[in-house]
């Protein structure tokens, strides 16, 4: 059976290689934690990145990257993420607000949205150094990413990687209504009953 090391190296195979060609760039602890979510988009769910905005329809002679394209973090409160799989647009949507980044994963074929609320400064320790040096509780963050962002949009989609070890107001360009829940609001905006591949354990 393989160690717990060893399928934690094997989970996060490539992630150094992309974090080199976005380190400089880094400008805020939401940003390690969008291009976290773009890692696992990419590698564990097969998605290809097509650059930045919310256009929903299907890039032409396209194949994507799994790289961050130019930009992605421009913006000092949002983000906006375009990928193509299985010739569906997905959109990866970020929203920091004061201590909480609001990020959202919407299939324009489907409508499936999830979203998942996390708090940067309290997650991410560095901005240099390895993945556990620079979110000491990575396992835990990818698991929910997972569960709460990534598998109720593209369930069965992912590969399997396993153990058996332990809204603001306004309109803008940035403006999608209920993607952004009011964190005050009382009603319900959970995402729907996780129906993907089974648990993931790091």
């Amino acid at each position: 059976m393989a160690s717990k090391s060893h399928m934690f190296g094997t989970f996060f195979y490539g992630w150094d290689m992309l974090l080199k060609t976005i380190q400089s760039h880094l400008n805020k602890k939401a940003d390690l934690l969008m291009a976290l979510a773009h890692f696992l988009l990419t590698k564990h769910y097969h998605a290809y990145c097509v650059g930045i905005g919310d256009d929903k329809t299907v890039p032409e002679q396209e194949s994507g990257s799994e790289l961050l394209p130019e930009l992605w973090n421009d913006d000092e409160t949002n983000y906006e993420l375009r990928y193509v799989s299985n010739n569906n647009v997905l959109l990866l949507l970020g929203r920091l607000t004061e201590d909480t980044l609001i990020i959202n994963l919407l299939n324009s074929n489907t409508k499936k949205v999830s979203n998942i609320c996390i708090e940067p400064e309290t997650l991410v320790a560095a901005l240099q150094g390895d993945v556990s040096t620079l979110v000491p509780k990575v396992s835990e963050i990818a698991t929910r990413f997972r569960k709460e962002l990534l598998d109720p949009v593209i369930k069965g989609n992912s590969s399997e990687v396993t153990t058996q070890t332990a809204a603001l107001p306004g309109r803008s360009r940035y403006d999608y209504g209920f993607l952004f829940p009011n964190r005050n609001s009382t009603s319900d905006h959970r995402p729907p009953p996780r129906r993907g591949p089974p648990d993931y354990y790091l």
